[in-house]
C-alpha cells in the first residue's frame, strides 16, 4: 500500500504538470486511492474517493465508467454502514448502466441497489437480486465481485441456503483471482450464516478470516456471542485459534466443506 500510495502521488504531480491535465489520469488516481481505503478498511473514505472518480468520469463523457465508481461508492457507504447514503449512488449507477445498454454494469448495479435497500426494503432487495442472478444466467457470467454482494444480499436475507451456495462460488472464483479482502468478507458472511446450526465450524471460520484477510468487528462480534452461548467462550477463542493457525489453502478447504454439509443437512431435512 506504501508502494501505491507513492505511485499515485506521482502520477497526480506528473499530470498536474501538464499543460492540461487529463481527466482519465486524475480517475485512475482516485480509483487506486479508493482500493488503498477499502484494503485497509477505511470504508468511509473508499466511499468518497469512489464519488469523486465517478464525477471525473461523468465530467469527461465517460458513462460506463461512472456507473462502475458509483457501484463502488455504494459499496463503500454499506460497508461503513451508511445504506441511506448509498441508495441514491445505486439507483443512479442502474439508470446509467440501462441507459447506455450494457447488460454486465446493469447486474453489479441490480446488486448494490439491492444492497443498499436490503434492511429498509428486504422485498425490493430480493427483486433486485433474482433480476442480477436472471440477467447473469443469461449472459452466462457473473464477476467475482458480484458473487460477493449477492451472497451480502442473501445473508441480510437471512436466506440461508443461497448464501452458502453464492458464498461457495464466490469462494472458488475469489481463489482463481487471489482476491483475499473480498474472500476474507465472504468468509465473515459464511460464518455468520453458519454460527447457529454449525457454531464449532463458524468460530474456526472467523479466526480464519481475520487471521488472513480482514477483521470485521461487528460480524465478529455477533459471531462469536452466537457461538459462545452454545459452546461457552473459552472453547470459542480455542476454535478462533484453530482457524488461525490454518494457512490459507486449508482454511478455504474447510469453509467449502463445512458449507456443502450444511447445504445438505439443509437438503435432507436435518436441523439447520
Amino acid at each position: 500500500m506504501t508502494r501505491a500510495e507513492d505511485l499515485c502521488r506521482r502520477a497526480a504531480d506528473a499530470n498536474a504538470r501538464q499543460a492540461t491535465p487529463d481527466w482519465r489520469v486524475e480517475e485512475t488516481v482516485c480509483a487506486a486511492r479508493t482500493n488503498i481505503a477499502i484494503t485497509r478498511g477505511a470504508f468511509a473514505d473508499a466511499a468518497r474517493l469512489a464519488e469523486q472518480a465517478a464525477g471525473l468520469a461523468r465530467a469527461g463523457g465517460d458513462l460506463a465508467d461512472t456507473s462502475v465508481q458509483l457501484s463502488i461508492a455504494v459499496a463503500g457507504h454499506v460497508l461503513a454502514g451508511d445504506g441511506p447514503a448509498a441508495v441514491p449512488l445505486a439507483n443512479d449507477a442502474l439508470a446509467l448502466a440501462r441507459q447506455i445498454g450494457a447488460p454486465a454494469l446493469v447486474a453489479t448495479a441490480l446488486l448494490e441497489v439491492g444492497a443498499a435497500v436490503v434492511q429498509t426494503d428486504p422485498d425490493q432487495a430480493r427483486a433486485c437480486l433474482r433480476e442480477s442472478r436472471e440477467l447473469s444466467a443469461a449472459l452466462g457470467y457473473q464477476s467475482a465481485r458480484d458473487l460477493v454482494w449477492a451472497t451480502g444480499i442473501a445473508a441480510l436475507l437471512n436466506d440461508r441456503t443461497a448464501t452458502l451456495e453464492l458464498g461457495s462460488t464466490a469462494i472458488r472464483a475469489l481463489q482463481r483471482l487471489g482476491d483475499r479482502l473480498r474472500m476474507g468478507l465472504t468468509l465473515h458472511m459464511i460464518a455468520g450464516t453458519l454460527a447457529t446450526p454449525r457454531p464449532d465450524a463458524a468460530a474456526i471460520i472467523l479466526g480464519a478470516a481475520e487471521s488472513h484477510v480482514i477483521e470485521s468487528a461487528s460480524n465478529a462480534e455477533l459471531v462469536t456471542s452466537t457461538a459462545a452461548a452454545a459452546l461457552g467462550e473459552e472453547r470459542v477463542r480455542e476454535l478462533r485459534a484453530r482457524g488461525a493457525d490454518m494457512d490459507w489453502d486449508q482454511a478455504i478447504a474447510y469453509t467449502l466443506t463445512q458449507a456443502t454439509q450444511a447445504l445438505g443437512e439443509v437438503g435432507s431435512g436435518s436441523p439447520a
